[in-house]
């Protein structure tokens, strides 16, 4: 008995700690309430002085480069950033997204080299 009263009082330890790191981290992955906000965002690209369109961005990136994002907004820089370290590193893309987090005022996140 006492064997699975250990099990489960690490189960559930392991739970809080996992709710408490996912309070100091940006992305919510794994967060009990990964949608909690909610962002508008407008992503622009630039490769060698051309500026790519909608439907090229999307090819690029494989995700729409316009519209709501109801997870973290860092999901889509963390996978812009992924991109561009990788498939992208010789490209020297320049990356702009404009968003707004729950309607708050616009931000600009600016890749970064």
């Amino acid at each position: 008995m006492k064997k699975y009263f250990t099990i489960g009082l690490l189960f559930l330890l392991l739970q809080v700690a996992s709710v408490i790191y996912s309070k100091t981290i940006s992305e919510k992955f794994f967060c009990w309430a990964p949608y909690d906000q909610h962002s508008y965002y407008e992503t622009f690209v630039v490769i060698n002085n051309k500026t790519l369109t909608l439907e090229e961005i999307e090819k690029r990136y494989h995700y729409k480069p316009k519209g709501w994002e109801p997870r973290s907004i860092y999901n889509i820089f963390n996978m812009i950033n992924q991109y561009e370290s990788t498939y992208g590193k010789n490209d020297n893309a320049s990356v702009k997204v404009k968003y707004a987090i729950n309607g708050h005022n616009e931000q600009l996140w600016v890749l970064k080299h």
